[in-house]
């Protein structure tokens, strides 16, 4: 068992990131259920089976700037800003322990639906079964995705479950 002297994490407030201390009972927590997990993991690996996905925005704006030569003793020439609005676009990703599994950029500044969720579902199947047919097959998939508020309608869970 290892033992800490002082563990501690940084939350955000007001855009600014401060130190947050655990609490006694915080970081005993966290150290039982990180042995836990590495006991469990010794008797039944199942890490390699942990498939996790999340989405992020993308922001970009492809500016172009050119050298130009100007006369001695006269001002450069004026740049105009950048665009304020750039453009932007998803990227969802799916994951293990090896390498990414599948992921999909989403056209300009379109977000993601249930309905979009779930062929992507179809797509990360398709891709664990040629990339990781070892967990397809045999173990099965633990699946692990961050933020899923979003997406959860009936279609989302019908179709997790019908994955397996």
């Amino acid at each position: 068992m290892y033992v800490f002297q002082t563990f501690q994490t940084k939350i955000a407030v007001s855009r600014v990131w401060i130190p947050y201390d655990l609490t006694e009972k915080n970081l005993m927590d966290r150290i039982s259920i990180c042995n836990s997990l590495y006991k469990c993991n010794e008797e039944t690996p199942f890490l390699k089976q942990v498939v996790t996905g999340d989405e992020k925005w993308i922001i970009y704006n492809n500016i172009e700037r050119k050298r130009s030569w100007g006369k001695r003793n006269e001002p450069p020439l004026t740049t105009p800003k950048a665009n304020l609005h750039p453009k932007k676009v998803m990227i969802c990703v799916w994951w293990d322990w090896k390498w990414i599994l599948y992921y999909e950029l989403l056209p300009n500044n379109e977000t993601i639906n249930s309905e979009k969720y779930c062929s992507q579902l179809d797509e990360l199947k398709t891709a664990i079964e040629q990339k990781r047919p070892e967990i397809a097959n045999r173990k099965g998939v633990m699946f692990h995705q961050d933020n899923m508020l979003p997406y959860v309608t009936l279609i989302t869970p019908q179709k997790l479950l019908e994955l397996g």
